[in-house]
């Protein structure tokens, strides 16, 4: 295809996106519980990432405000009406499985490799190096431009609710987030964790650990055991050796299972390690309550808790055990279930409490459902500038299991930048991008951003 006007525009900004993007990468910006406090509120290594944002912006010459490490806001002109654009700095643990560092960008014919490459730290540099092509060339003007980078988008969006409610910041006229997939997302399943606690006796059984978010699979979970020869024969005649590892030290066992790690919203792309150790102690002990959380919690459509259902609309719901602990005689679980808009989220809740009369249910935030019509002129815009700049007039916009940003503000959807047909492997090990697609990524979030702009002006 024949380079277009904003291909031509941003590809000075090539080289300083990807030095940019390396910098940034190299920041662990997970979620850290050992080292938040009043500075910190999410953790030193998202400070950091926040923090090097705001001294890349204020070095480009924006106005620049970190609100208390939890969100930076970019600004840029004036005027009653607002774009605003939402991205993230913090990324989901890296976890194992890496072939290379994961905070450190390497390129292999043309990829590139990282934590946060496509989620979110490489769409969030393209965007903000398109921002700054069309203010260099004198193309923005007659509104005001909010870029957002929050830090806290992988666990709750508190971020967000910062900036919007207790800051009182006013909403969006029109907006995106650089957070999922092209051509866009005009639609979101409602999201909701919950835990499931219970007391169980199992002779033996020490500990089970696994995961490290709730809207991750399983791809580790480790489960320590007095020694038990019997309970070893039955691990080793159900699994192979790439399935579940088993040592023994001073008379403890501990079985490491191996799973396949994917994003929470698409639990079927993944192989859950937590379900796997769940169900092996489950069979082995023949414990009631571990062999009902299993049956409850082992399909991935929420129908074991009573709550699948599907649509021609959104698809269906899904649920994902996130994260499962023993210890003391307590299991706990934690579910990221995702539900589609013909769902009413009073009558899940009513089956989910049923499902689990005798344990101890905690019910976390609910993100509702979001639904943008297709005729909108958010939508017809975005879509239009995605068109315009790749020439792919087949592929439609999409309705998603994933949560994002979007569901904090008004007047946002998501809008890219994973490419149709394209696995980028966010939230697994091996997080990729093609550095092709960045680049005209960076072209198409400069035509969305002066084609909303003409919009403000209107």
């Amino acid at each position: 295809m024949k380079k277009t006007k904003f291909d031509k525009l941003t590809s000075k900004y090539q080289k300083s996106l990807l030095k940019s993007l390396e910098e940034f990468v190299s920041i662990d910006s997970s979620y850290d519980p050992n080292t938040v406090n009043e500075t910190n509120p999410f953790g030193a290594g998202v400070s950091d990432a926040l923090n090097y944002i705001t001294n890349l912006a204020r070095s480009d010459g924006f106005e620049v405000t970190n609100y208390d490490n939890k969100i930076v806001e970019i600004l840029y002109g004036k005027g009653n009406k607002n774009l605003t654009i939402m991205a993230h700095a913090d990324v989901v643990p890296a976890g194992d499985g890496w072939i290379d560092p994961p905070f450190k960008m390497v390129e292999k014919k043309g990829v590139l490799y990282g934590r946060g490459v496509s989620d979110d730290k490489g769409p969030l540099l393209a965007t903000y190096y398109a921002l700054k092509a069309l203010r260099d060339e004198g193309l923005l003007g007659g509104y005001e431009i909010r870029f957002l980078v929050g830090g806290n988008e992988e666990s709750g969006s508190l971020c967000m609710h910062h900036y919007f409610d207790f800051l009182k910041k006013k909403q969006p006229t029109l907006g995106f987030s650089p957070d999922s997939d092209f051509p866009l997302i005009y639609a979101e399943k409602g999201i909701t964790n919950f835990t499931v606690k219970a007391k169980v006796e199992v002779p033996g059984l020490i500990s089970i650990k696994g995961g490290t978010a709730s809207n991750a699979v399983i791809d580790k979970c480790e489960l320590k055991i007095d020694l038990n020869l019997d309970f070893l024969k039955f691990i080793m005649e159900r699994y192979h050796r790439h399935e579940a590892e088993i040592r023994t030290v001073d008379d403890v066992t501990t079985v490491t299972f191996f799973g396949k790690a994917a994003h929470g919203s698409t639990p079927e792309k993944g192989v859950n390690a937590g379900m796997m150790a769940l169900k092996s102690i489950a069979e082995f002990s023949k414990n009631e309550s571990l062999l009902r959380l299993a049956k409850l919690y082992e399909p991935l459509d929420g129908k074991g808790y009573g709550c699948s259902a599907t649509n021609k609309e959104m698809g269906h719901n899904s649920s994902n055990m996130g994260l499962i602990s023993y210890k003391d005689g307590f299991i706990e679980l934690t579910i990221n279930f995702r539900y589609i808009n013909s769902c009413d989220y009073k009558e899940l809740v009513t089956a989910i409490k049923e499902a689990n009369k005798g344990f101890e249910v905690k019910l976390g935030e609910n993100n509702p459902v979001l639904f943008y019509p297709m005729d909108s002129v958010l939508i017809k815009t975005l879509l239009k500038a995605y068109q315009e700049e790749t020439g792919d007039l087949k592929s439609k916009p999409l309705a998603i299991g994933g949560g994002t940003y979007a569901k904090c503000a008004d007047n946002v959807v998501a809008f890219g930048m994973q490419f149709p047909g394209f696995d980028s492997l966010m939230h697994s090990p091996g997080e990729m991008t093609k550095k092709e697609d960045l680049f005209k990524a960076m072209s198409i979030y400069a035509k969305a951003i002066y084609e909303l702009g003409e919009v403000l002006k209107k």
